[in-house]
């Protein structure tokens, strides 16, 4: 018995590490192929620039600057071989997975068309869904106790503000931040809305511009 057991369970942390390690591919494959169709059906986004300024643009702006800020947060207090319980941390035990969450809404308010929210979220639940049970499965072997304690005081993903003095007391740092690499994931998140303005702007104008000309 102990030895299915331990099979279904060997078994059960492969399907999470694969979806874990696939999570990202998942979005950059969807959103290319989401985009494509929407060229295709005609479901322009929203405007980002007057004249015509669209409010779920604006919106959409604002939820990518969130997020990409909440994870240029998280990722400065990292601390090496321990616990991460400072900063962000001490108000969500996953301020990364957070900030994704946040800059995907905000991409899908500017994009014009509900089956990218179907598609984007499911893909959201299912493949960074499996990377919290994932990770947590690992902290809980890794930190024992330790773990136990933090997740009893801190949730998942909805923020709480309980733990403000923990918060306060770590200290950002820049090396840290800039040795993760996610310097180059803040400068795409914050280009993002940028990007889908210019296919608004150059495809589906220019398909617009093409049929008035015609």
């Amino acid at each position: 018995m102990n030895t299915i057991n331990s099979v279904k369970s060997w078994r059960f942390e492969s399907v999470l590490g694969w979806l874990k390690k696939h999570r990202t591919l998942a979005l950059k494959i969807a959103f290319p192929a989401l985009i494509i169709e929407n060229i295709f059906t005609g479901d322009k986004p929203h405007e980002l620039f007057p004249p015509g300024v669209s409010t779920m643009a604006v919106a959409g702006v604002i939820l990518v600057v969130i997020g990409a800020f909440v994870r240029l947060w998280a990722r400065g207090h990292f601390v090496k071989g321990r616990l991460f319980t400072t900063g962000p941390y001490a108000l969500v035990r996953h301020p990364l997975y957070l900030g994704s969450f946040s800059v995907v809404c905000g991409a899908l308010c500017q994009l014009n068309d509900w089956l990218n929210w179907v598609v984007i979220l499911l893909l959201l639940v299912v493949f960074y869904g499996a990377a919290i049970v994932h990770e947590e499965r690992a902290l809980a072997k890794r930190f024992g106790r330790e773990w136990v304690l933090y997740r009893a005081e801190v949730p998942a993903f909805i923020p709480s503000l309980r733990n403000w003095s923990l918060m306060q007391k770590g200290r950002w740092r820049s090396k840290v931040f800039l040795s993760t690499g996610e310097l180059k994931m803040t400068l795409l998140f914050l280009g993002l809305p940028l990007l889908i303005e210019l296919v608004e702007d150059f495809i589906f104008e220019g398909l617009l511009y093409t049929k008035n000309i015609s």
